[in-house]
């Protein structure tokens, strides 16, 4: 019972905190990606450009798609049409993945120099962008479906 009330707090936790773990989720990816691009490749000006924009433009966008998707499912799963689904979850999942991957992976087409693998580097992020998120929301919306308080259903319009 007690890692019942450890997931309960987590839950509660993620749901406060969704805007910090949605640019967590861009920023650990991109420090890793360009870590190894500065490890791999010979130093050019336009890396640093590129992890700056990554970082502060990627994970403003992150902290919103993710902010606003765990919104959206609360809302849901709060609401009399609720309890949200871990299908809802789903959905919720790509879209937030999608926004998490919508800045960084463009970057690279930046004075790149190979243009047709920079744009297949784009399609391949952004797909496998939303297979995580379509994952992870899934996981996530299983374990807030059970850990997560309803809360008492707002009443519908015209009634009291």
């Amino acid at each position: 019972m007690e890692s019942s009330g450890g997931l309960r707090r987590l839950s509660e936790l993620y749901v406060r905190r969704a805007g910090l773990f949605g640019a967590l989720y861009c920023a650990v990816p991109t420090l890793a990606w360009f870590g190894g691009m500065f490890v791999l490749l010979p130093f050019r000006e336009v890396y640093a450009l590129r992890l700056g924009l990554a970082l502060v433009a990627g994970c403003t966008a992150a902290a919103l798609a993710n902010r606003f998707a765990v919104d959206m499912w609360v809302a849901k799963h709060r609401s009399a049409a609720g309890p949200a689904t871990v299908c809802d979850g789903t959905l919720l999942g790509v879209a937030s993945g999608w926004g998490t991957a919508l800045v960084p992976p463009l970057t690279s087409l930046i004075a790149s120099n190979h243009l047709e693998q920079a744009k297949t580097f784009v399609l391949v992020a952004w797909l496998s962008s939303a297979a995580v998120g379509a994952v992870m929301g899934s996981i996530l919306a299983a374990i807030g479906r059970r850990h997560l308080d309803r809360g008492t259903p707002a009443p519908a319009a015209g009634q009291p």
